[in-house]
């Protein structure tokens, strides 16, 4: 029980300590300090043990971080406290598979760089590790294997044509983002779309419209996560490619349109993003594929990534459903090992038109309880973009005054 308590104090608002320089220096900066660290120590020959020897301090330092709180205390703010519980645990889970890589990590020198000779020094890993912390698909890396990497639709090797390119991407899917998000409070404004929350089902409905409404609303949700995170990325990408001179090759696409998948391999395995790959193959995939064989690998993979996200929604303090959002993650990866014996079975694929109805049909059939979760909590109320600009009722009441 102590223990359980111990959990639930973690996103117990009253429990939390107020952002100042103080506990900003004594709370932030120490799990910062140990992932940089293990960064430097995981491109260095014979520092295994030392990796071993950190990791606990480090994932005590992330633990203890998520107990700042950087609400204030406004219940309206809470998704910042949810975001930085959600960063402290990709550091810690991200360290761990560096503190138990085999080979060291070496960094892969295109011919714009210098020379590669030069990876095994300290001094240049102290550089690389900047790239490796912001880098968690491992572009330009030894340790991810199997990745796919989509291509760009339009290549170029001139930084100010790839910053100009990415600035018409951060705006459109900002907008595109910022639409969706306004049309789930829509939907349910006084429910699922405040900040209180509540269910996307109203018993007042008809069976079918209640049930298309969820579809609509889960739709709608998956949309604004993939927007979202595009237009993260692209923003970050014409930040590092001016700040840090990076080259636009460093900064792939993050998606292969995701919506042409015809099977849950192929949305998962290619053309969703894979920044949580190698991470989840390390804690996950490894572990359960050792215990259980290779199927069991790929739900244990899909398993971890179900309490990352679990342990994401929970954090702003306002409750959660692990069943819902576990249980997503996990049939997720049921469904791919269905596909496997389907395989295995028939000698065929996964694929083509009945392969897409399949895809998304078993995404909608479990992706609901998924969104359900994230609705009784407010998340899509605290969903904004940076600064918590509104671009899509900017641009409607744009266009109304052009025809007044």
């Amino acid at each position: 029980m102590a223990s359980l308590q111990a959990v639930a104090d973690m996103f117990a608002v009253s429990h939390k300590i107020g952002l100042t320089k103080a506990t900003f220096l004594a709370y932030i900066i120490p799990p910062f300090v140990c992932q940089y660290s293990m960064g430097v120590l995981v491109q260095l020959e014979g520092t295994r043990y030392y990796r071993l020897a950190l990791l606990p301090v480090m994932v005590w330092f992330a633990w203890r971080a998520t107990f700042v709180d950087l609400s204030g205390g406004d219940i309206t703010q809470a998704q910042q406290n949810a975001q930085l519980i959600t960063q402290m645990l990709s550091m810690a889970t991200r360290t761990a598979a560096w503190a138990f890589a085999r080979e060291r990590y070496q960094r892969h020198y295109p011919v714009h760089n210098r020379d590669p000779s030069a990876s095994g020094s300290v001094w240049i890993a102290c550089w690389n590790t900047w790239d490796l912390l912001f880098n968690p698909r491992g572009i330009g890396w030894s340790w991810p294997r199997g990745l796919v990497v989509p291509k760009p639709a339009y290549e170029t090797e001139s930084r100010v044509a790839f910053v100009l390119m990415s600035a018409v991407g951060v705006a459109y899917h900002a907008l595109v983002f910022d639409a969706c998000v306004q049309g789930i409070r829509a939907l349910g404004p006084g429910t699922f779309g405040s900040i209180k929350g509540g269910t996307m089902f109203d018993g007042a409905l008809p069976p079918t419209l209640e049930l298309g409404r969820a579809v609509l609303v889960s739709a709608l949700c998956a949309s604004a996560a993939y927007t979202g995170l595009q237009y993260t990325y692209r923003l970050l990408a014409i930040l590092f490619v001016i700040l840090f001179h990076q080259h636009p090759s460093q900064w792939p696409p993050l998606f292969e349109a995701p919506w042409l998948s015809t099977s849950l391999s192929e949305l998962w395995g290619r053309r969703w993003h894979q920044m949580m790959r190698d991470m989840l193959l390390s804690l996950g995939g490894r572990p359960f594929g050792w215990m259980f064989g290779r199927l069991g690998g790929l739900v244990g993979v899909f398993l971890v990534s179900g309490v990352f996200h679990d342990i994401e929604l929970r954090g702003n303090g306002l409750g959660g459903n692990s069943m819902g959002v576990i249980g997503f993650w996990v049939m997720n990866g049921v469904g791919v090992v269905l596909e496997r014996v389907w395989k295995r079975t028939t000698g065929r694929r996964v694929g083509g038109v009945l392969g897409w109805m399949w895809t998304f049909g078993w995404l909608t059939l479990w992706g609901i309880s998924f969104v359900e979760a994230n609705a009784r909590v407010g998340r899509f109320a605290a969903w904004t973009v940076i600064g918590g600009f509104e671009p899509s009722l900017a641009l409607v009441g744009f266009v109304r005054r052009l025809f007044e």
